[in-house]
């Protein structure tokens, strides 16, 4: 946390109202920044003053009671000249972000820390407001390829690159358990993405993760209920794929592929159901094709 201190310190802003709650020369008060930045705690003491003195102490009868020759030798001090007290107000904490100056707030502290990138064009097929947050974070990792599978982990490790039983798929032992081969070269789960597909329409999108991924991007920014669902689907099948691939790797335990693709419709269907919706017809017949079929409760007038 100490070393997010001069991070912050350079947005918490005091408003001065009567001056009695804001340190003179530390606190960031002013325009010309914290007075401590050409002001030395020699300079100040050898004139008479405490480090903890307040601007109120330092500014009196509406003029600053500091040394004229201060402001020869830092003339920036004249900027601090017409600067007025109001004694029946109390200093507020205001937050600085550039210069805008606001309430404090959770989100607007985090918006001026982070580190702003440009945003990703595959950002909105993985992050959005109806996600299922455990899906998006694994499809997040699939998409900055960070999962740990085993072709990853035995380049850490030169000895078991020997074993091939390591470097095998656990779901098809047919080839390397890896990004690609797993989205959705591998037989199982290309099995599993052509039987849920269709439930959302995507009959014509070939199991290959780019593939997938550059359909989803083309139809990102589209809000209709059917692409949402795409999403769904896409996410969902990685999620529960990728369970299944460490069941079998740390608990030795299978599904067959009709057990999984059903672990993945149920997941999206159970998504569906807290959802709300426009009254469409054609909202209404996609409800009742997902077995959804109280879909009154889930709407709402458009």
């Amino acid at each position: 946390m100490s070393q997010l201190r001069p991070l912050i310190r350079q947005h918490v802003w005091s408003q001065i109202g009567n001056g009695n709650n804001t340190y003179a020369w530390f606190d960031l008060w002013s325009t010309i920044g914290p007075l401590c930045n050409f002001l030395t705690p020699r300079v100040i003491t050898r004139e008479g003053f405490s480090l903890n003195a307040k601007v109120a102490d330092v500014h009196t009868g509406g003029s600053w009671v500091w040394p004229v020759a201060w402001k020869d030798t830092y003339p920036v001090l004249i900027q601090l000249d017409l600067m007025q007290r109001n004694v029946n107000n109390q200093d507020r904490l205001l937050w600085r972000d550039g210069d805008k100056l606001s309430e404090y707030s959770s989100s607007g502290v985090w918006n001026s820390v982070r580190a702003r990138e440009q945003e990703v064009n595959w950002a909105s097929i993985v992050w959005f407001s109806q996600c299922i947050p455990r899906h998006a974070f694994l499809m997040w990792l699939i998409v900055r390829r960070k999962l740990l599978t085993q072709d990853k982990i035995l380049q850490w490790s030169y000895p078991r690159r020997k074993n091939m039983n390591m470097m095998c798929c656990l779901l098809c032992y047919e080839n390397v358990d890896s990004h690609d081969h797993l989205f959705f070269e591998c037989k199982l789960s290309s099995e599993i993405w052509c039987t849920v597909r269709s439930k959302v329409g995507m009959d014509s999108v070939e199991p290959r993760w780019t593939e997938i991924v550059e359909w989803l991007k083309h139809r990102s920014r589209s809000k209709s209920a059917t692409n949402l669902l795409c999403k769904l689907i896409a996410a969902a099948s990685m999620y529960v794929i990728w369970q299944e691939r460490n069941n079998r790797l740390f608990k030795n335990h299978a599904r067959p592929p009709d057990i999984i693709s059903k672990a993945v419709i149920d997941s999206v269907r159970y998504k569906l159901m807290g959802l709300r919706f426009k009254n469409t017809i054609r909202v209404r017949e996609l409800l009742e094709q997902w077995e959804i079929h109280d879909a009154e409760l889930l709407m709402e007038n458009g």
